[in-house]
């Protein structure tokens, strides 16, 4: 099972309890799914980290939040099948944030794989970089530790260690797949992390999607 396979699979645990249930956009503002029942909105975000190398923190339960005022919902509820800490957990307690473990079902029935969905990207060509060192042109390296439906844990060209979320590679090869390019500088504006160098060595590595320099940008070079 993949991310958005996980986001059906969540959808699907309300579905069956009633509600009416909706996938977003993948540029979703944190909410993959929202689950209405009469004048009940609930925003859900679904993260399936498993045994990932993030767990789910409070930063992302406060993200939640906002979000789930942002779109104008009663509640919030997120579904994971991956680790909680403790702090996210009194944040999810105060905030009256539901936290709902979901395990992953190698069962559920799930739509044929889009060639060109995210997941399927992320499966083919970014997964498969875990243990690989990855050279910029101007050779300086980055040694990808692991990669995982959490993210990427790598060490930088300046012996770092460092993690890069998967929600930004998502937005970003979804920006790609719609526009066709995006610079640095527009990762940058969407990520706190500030990582769009890595972000851009590490999609690079896909054989569709280039990069380029002046200005430094990614770009998408096939037909959908």
């Amino acid at each position: 099972m993949n991310s958005d396979e996980y986001e059906e699979y969540a959808a699907d645990y309300f579905k069956k309890k009633g509600y009416q249930v909706k996938l977003t956009p993948k540029n979703d503002y944190g909410v993959d799914v929202f689950a209405i029942k009469g004048k009940e909105k609930i925003a859900i975000q679904a993260k399936m980290y498993g045994s990932g190398i993030r767990p789910i923190n409070r930063q992302i339960i406060m993200e939640l939040c906002g979000a789930m005022h942002y779109f104008e919902c009663k509640s919030a509820k997120l579904v994971t099948d991956g680790r909680v800490l403790d702090d996210a957990k009194e944040v999810a307690k105060k905030l009256d944030i539901e936290i709902i473990y979901l395990e992953q079902n190698d069962n559920f029935e799930v739509k044929a794989s889009d060639p060109d969905s995210f997941s399927t990207i992320w499966e083919e060509y970014i997964l498969p970089l875990q243990g690989k060192t990855i050279k910029r042109s101007n050779g300086k390296t980055n040694k990808i530790i692991s990669a995982d439906w959490s993210g990427i844990k790598r060490i930088t060209s300046n012996g770092n260690n460092a993690i890069i979320k998967i929600e930004i590679f998502k937005q970003v090869i979804n920006q790609l797949k719609k526009y066709k390019t995006i610079t640095r500088k527009a990762i940058n504006d969407d990520y706190i992390g500030r990582a769009s160098s890595g972000i851009c060595l590490i999609l690079s590595q896909v054989p569709f999607i280039e990069y380029l320099e002046k200005p430094s940008r990614l770009i998408w070079k096939k037909k959908i």
